[in-house]
């Protein structure tokens, strides 16, 4: 009897050819694809030859355009989201993976250092403010994990442990005599009656946003500095954009998220003052240019060390309320410090988001 019979030979031709194709996409004419970012084994590659190489095969395997545009309809197709970027939950909520902020959210991740290294930068700037007789608070805005932690995945949500470093964090500002705004809480609370932080972003929504902001007035003594929602949000309405919707290319969702359009003293007014000298100059590509204004009214100095959560949605809530007011990035914990004694600030507010904790560094001089 010969060794393969001929219909069978067909299907070794067949099974030779599969084998071989990677072979062939390596030189054969292939669909567009993302750019690759490596061309080359870095030098000495034999040094952890595994981690060095994996970028290389990860870039250059055989018909790579097809392969990827077939993986991104096929992700689409099943409603899920493409890379490492976000997770999807419940209802289609997406939840930032960067930054460890899920790990950190469930305490999966606890660094005694993060405390300890805040701490100490906050008793630094407290003990500055104090010295001149003005006011310093720390606020944290929690991750969107955090927030609404009863629309992550059900796995994630079993694997919650305590304490986490949100916890860690405020047990020792209130050791170290500092005023700390526990923001979780305070937006628990709220969302019984609404939505305070976007499902399919990693912000919080414009009732968070003022939420934050009272909550850092009334913790600097002064209250009478606080917003009305009914004066600063208009009734809500369906939001059908966010930041993880874009990055992971998502389908719009359904339900959409809710927004609250800003008006009135939310709203940043136009052609502001700037007061010069006070930070020194940024490049043009930096996403977080620093800024101080000068409102033309009576109130405090007003400045805030934060992010993202609070760069553009407290604008003009503290040009409404401050004589001047000022906002510049935190750096992790690596900002511009002689600013602040430019400024004179009569309140200073600390606000990184949850995930932003953690200095990076050497902190500020």
């Amino acid at each position: 009897m010969p060794l393969l019979m001929s219909f069978r030979r067909w299907w070794a031709v067949i099974f030779f050819a599969i084998l071989i194709l990677p072979t062939i996409g390596l030189v054969a004419p292939d669909v567009p694809a993302p750019i690759r970012t490596v061309t080359a084994p870095e030098a000495r590659w034999w040094e952890e030859a595994a981690r060095r190489l994996d970028p290389y095969i990860n870039n250059a395997f055989g018909f790579r355009g097809a392969v990827l545009a077939a993986h991104r309809s096929y992700v689409r197709f099943i409603g899920d989201t493409q890379g490492d970027l976000a997770l999807k939950g419940e209802n289609g909520s997406l939840f930032l993976k960067d930054e460890h902020a899920l790990e950190q959210s469930l305490g999966q991740l606890v660094r005694p250092e993060t405390a300890t290294n805040l701490v100490a930068l906050a008793e630094r700037m407290n003990a500055f403010m104090t010295a001149r007789g003005g006011r310093f608070v720390v606020l944290v805005p929690p991750n969107g994990h955090t927030t609404n932690f009863e629309y992550l995945p059900a796995y994630a949500r079993r694997l919650k442990k305590a304490p986490t470093e949100y916890d860690l964090v405020t047990d020792a500002m209130k050791q170290a005599g500092i005023t700390f705004v526990d923001m979780r809480p305070i937006l628990a609370e709220a969302k019984k009656t609404g939505p305070v932080h976007w499902r399919y972003d990693t912000h919080w929504n414009q009732r968070g946003q003022l939420l934050g902001f009272n909550a850092a007035m009334a913790a600097a003594g002064r209250p009478e500095l606080e917003v009305k929602a009914d004066d600063a949000l208009g009734p809500p309405e369906p939001r059908v954009t966010g930041d993880l919707l874009r990055a992971t290319q998502s389908r719009v969702p359904d339900p959409p998220d809710v927004t609250f359009p800003p008006k009135g003293p939310m709203v940043a007014p136009k052609n502001p003052k700037f007061i010069e000298g006070i930070f020194k100059p940024v490049p043009p590509s930096d996403p977080f240019p620093p800024y101080a204004i000068d409102t033309g009214h009576a109130g405090p100095r007003i400045m805030v060390i934060g992010d993202s959560f609070s760069q553009g949605s407290w604008r003009g809530l503290g040009q409404s309320q401050a004589s001047a007011y000022a906002w510049m990035h935190h750096r992790y914990c690596r900002f511009e410090m002689s600013a602040i004694e430019k400024f004179r600030p009569d309140i200073l507010i600390y606000a990184p988001t949850e995930r932003a904790m953690p200095c990076r560094g050497t902190p500020a001089e």
